[in-house]
C-alpha cells in the first residue's frame, strides 16, 4: 500500500526513508531520530476490520484462539500487579488495548479497581459477561477520560497505536497527579529482531505501526511529561497453539524460509510455553 510518506510520528521530521515493504506497507526510518513506524493511518473502519473478531481466532499475525490463554494472561496481570507495589499501593488502573480483559482481572485480583478500553464488540462482550470487569468499546484516540486513573497499562499496545501523541496527551489527562504508565513493548535494536530482519515477528503492518527501541520510546515519553521510574525484562509465557500459528505465518510469508513451515507439525497442541523475551522489555514511568 503505497502512499505519500508520513512525518515521523515522535520527532515530526520529514527527512525519513523506506526501509523495506512489509505486506505491501512501507516500513520508514525517521533519518532524524531513528524510529521506525509504519507509513499507514488506518481510518475508524480499518481499525474494526484490522481487530475482527479473525484477529483473535483465526491465526496468522494474530492469534489461533485468544481465549486459551486466559488463565496464564490473568498471572500475567497478577505479575505486573506485583511488581506496580513496589511503586505505588492498589488504587484505580485503565488498560489500553484490554482485549478480552485476562490482564485486568489479573490487577484486579490484586486490589486494583479495575476499567478497560478494547475496539473488539466480541473481546468486550467477553470481558464484561464472562470475566466480569469493566472494559468499554474504543480506541485511546477517541476515548474521553476524566482524570481518576492511578495506573495506565499498555501491554504490547504501542505498536497498535494509530495517533501515538493523541493517545498520550490523553493518558496523560486521563492519571492523577504522579500517576503511573506501564508499557510493555517489542524492542527494535535487540539481538533477535536483528538477526531477523524484515522477518522479525514485529513487523506485520497494518495492525503494527510502530517499532520502539528504548531510546525512542523514552524520548516520546518525555515530550508527553513522563519521567522513568525503572525498567525491565518480563518473564512471558506463549500458549503452543498460538506460538504454532505464528511461527507458521512468519515462516510461509518469507520467501527463504516457507520450505521449514511443514516443521511446525512437532510444536505441541495445548501447552504453555516459556517465551525467550530479549526482544520484549516493559518501562513505568511517571507523570511529572
Amino acid at each position: 500500500m503505497l502512499t505519500k510518506k508520513m512525518n515521523c510520528p515522535i520527532c515530526s521530521s520529514d527527512k525519513t526513508e523506506v526501509k523495506f515493504i512489509k505486506n505491501k506497507y512501507q516500513i520508514l526510518q525517521c533519518l532524524n531520530c531513528n524510529h521506525l513506524f509504519t507509513n499507514f493511518k488506518p481510518t475508524a473502519i480499518e481499525i474494526e476490520n484490522i481487530y475482527s473478531d479473525d484477529y483473535f481466532f483465526n491465526g496468522g499475525a494474530g492469534y489461533d484462539d485468544y481465549t486459551l490463554e486466559k488463565e496464564m494472561l490473568i498471572k500475567r496481570g497478577e505479575y505486573y500487579a506485583n511488581k506496580m507495589n513496589k511503586y505505588m499501593s492498589p488504587g484505580k488502573a485503565l488498560d489500553i488495548g484490554a482485549a478480552a480483559g485476562f490482564l485486568l482481572k489479573g490487577f484486579e485480583n490484586k486490589g486494583w479497581e479495575v476499567k478497560g478500553i478494547e475496539p473488539n464488540n466480541s473481546m468486550v462482550d467477553y470481558g464484561n459477561k464472562v470475566l466480569g470487569v469493566n472494559i468499554e468499546r474504543g480506541t485511546i484516540e477517541t476515548a474521553e477520560l476524566n482524570s481518576e486513573f492511578d495506573l495506565v497499562i499498555l501491554i504490547q499496545v504501542m505498536a497498535h497505536i494509530y495517533g501515538l501523541n493523541k493517545a498520550l496527551n490523553t493518558i496523560a489527562n486521563s492519571l492523577q497527579s504522579n500517576g503511573h504508565l506501564l508499557i510493555e513493548t517489542w524492542n527494535k535494536d535487540s539481538f533477535t529482531a536483528k538477526i531477523f530482519g524484515q522477518n522479525w515477528h514485529e513487523f506485520s503492518p497494518p495492525s503494527t505501526l510502530n517499532y520502539f527501541s528504548k531510546k525512542t520510546l523514552d524520548k516520546l515519553l518525555l515530550q508527553h511529561g513522563f519521567s522513568l521510574i525503572k525498567r525491565g525484562i518480563p518473564k512471558k509465557s506463549i500458549h503452543s497453539k498460538h506460538a504454532k500459528s505464528l511461527i507458521k505465518y512468519k515462516l510461509v510469508e518469507s520467501k527463504g524460509l516457507k520450505w521449514l513451515a511443514w516443521s511446525t507439525v512437532f510444536i505441541p497442541k495445548n501447552i504453555i510455553l516459556p517465551y525467550p523475551a530479549e526482544d520484549l522489555f516493559w518501562s513505568l514511568y511517571k507523570k511529572n
